[in-house]
């Protein structure tokens, strides 16, 4: 999610913080987030957990036994702005 909202930034014309060198905008974007571009704040609104975000359930195909364990997938932020990853 950050990524594609980084990458839609990059698009519109934000400032890299990385080298851009020969990597498209979803490659830059990947890139600034595996290096540690972004403080934790920049990056809350696209990750699960305590800050108010919503935990989905995967939907189950079937109820085998040996599946006890339920994979939970975050919901997005519905009221983030395009530009909060910038």
């Amino acid at each position: 999610m950050a990524a594609a909202a980084r990458s839609r930034a990059l698009h519109r014309g934000a400032e890299p913080r990385l080298d851009p060198s020969d990597a498209c905008d979803s490659e830059l974007a990947l890139r600034e987030i595996a290096r540690g571009s972004f403080t934790s704040s920049e990056l809350a609104p696209f990750l699960g957990g305590p800050a108010g975000t919503k935990r989905l359930h995967s939907p189950r195909s079937g109820h085998s036994p040996s599946r006890q364990r339920r994979t939970i997938a975050a919901a997005a932020p519905v009221s983030t702005p395009p530009e909060a990853v910038q």
